[in-house]
């Protein structure tokens, strides 16, 4: 047996060196080393050494460059500089929510389903990593007509279209897709100033707003907003006052046309009327708490509109 080397493919890795050819090679699977005497090996080959099977577990090969799908007939060549280890893990796992996973500081682990939110809706993909082009088409937008803004912890930048992004990095909150044309479903009445963040943000809606001013107050009101299962309406308009100081000052509240009830005929508590345009507009008093504080660095109208969403939805968990 002398002379017969084992090179360590991590170590090599580590070492940044290309692995040499050897009788043995020393490879990493998740947490735990294997060997094997092929050069070349193929997917379904680390499968059986880590007792696993195409059909139920999927491949990723991490190098420098990031990760790479790693199919059953796929070849690996060993002596390659830059394999770091292989993850092989089973279809069937939680989806990752990256938006989660960014309220929590957490990065998001390899899955083989990431959900990520454009705009106000969120889509699956099985990809970790996808171009801005692919990110629009998952909403149904095309890069002639939208860029791609993605909000991450460091701030938020525009992704071109043919950049590569790796939906495991940590710090991707979310992504908005605004039409190039910053006139689509963004109607103005009476206009006043609002940040750009927020002007971009109601000009990626697909649904009407409209900015409106009587007396000391200002009003944006979201025309035929969507109301999640539960209610007496499928649609209605909300408001959203905007504070004299805003961002300063916080979002508070939302305020509905017509008034919603509940379909089980449970009482919704802390309502009252607001006369909006001429109508009765539904008060909900609705406040954020100590340990969810207004941020003007970080909250804006998306941000309030989408806690005010969910306390739609948790309303119906209330008996």
């Amino acid at each position: 047996m002398t002379g017969k080397k084992t090179v360590d493919l991590y170590q090599c890795y580590c070492d940044g060196v290309k692995p040499e050819i050897a009788y043995e090679y020393s490879l990493r699977i998740n947490k735990d080393e294997y060997s094997t005497r092929k050069q070349v090996i193929i997917g379904n080959e680390l499968h059986e050494l880590a007792g696993t099977s195409s059909e139920t577990h999927f491949i990723r090969m991490v190098v420098k460059k990031g990760k790479m799908e790693v199919g059953p007939l796929t070849k690996i060549d060993l002596t390659e500089c830059g394999i770091e280890k292989f993850i092989i893990l089973p279809y069937e796992q939680e989806t990752i929510d990256l938006e989660n996973c960014f309220c929590e500081g957490a990065t998001p682990i390899i899955t083989f389903q990431y959900l990520l939110k454009i705009n106000r809706e969120k889509y699956k993909t099985e990809k970790e990593k996808l171009t801005g082009a692919e990110i629009l088409a998952l909403a149904g937008k095309d890069p002639k007509s939208h860029r791609l803004r993605m909000f991450t912890k460091n701030g938020k930048v525009i992704i071109d279209a043919t950049q590569t992004i790796d939906l495991t990095e940590c710090g991707v909150e979310r992504f908005v897709a605004e039409p190039l044309d910053c006139t689509e479903g963004f109607v103005v009445k009476n206009q006043f100033a609002l940040p750009d963040e927020d002007v971009e943000f109601l000009s990626s809606l697909q649904s009407n707003v409209e900015m409106i001013q009587e007396g000391n107050n200002r009003w944006l009101i979201f025309r035929d907003y969507k109301i999640p299962n539960g209610y007496n309406l499928k649609i209605a308009d909300l408001a959203i006052l905007i504070p004299p100081h805003y961002p300063t000052t916080a979002l508070d509240m939302m305020y509905f046309y017509p008034s919603l009830v509940r379909k089980d005929g449970a009482i919704i508590k802390a309502l009252s009327h607001q006369s909006i345009e001429g109508k009765t507009y539904q008060r909900w008093s609705r406040h954020r708490t100590a340990a969810n504080r207004w941020n003007p660095n970080t909250d804006n109208v998306e941000s309030h509109v989408d806690l005010m969403a969910r306390c739609l939805v948790s309303e119906l968990d209330k008996r």
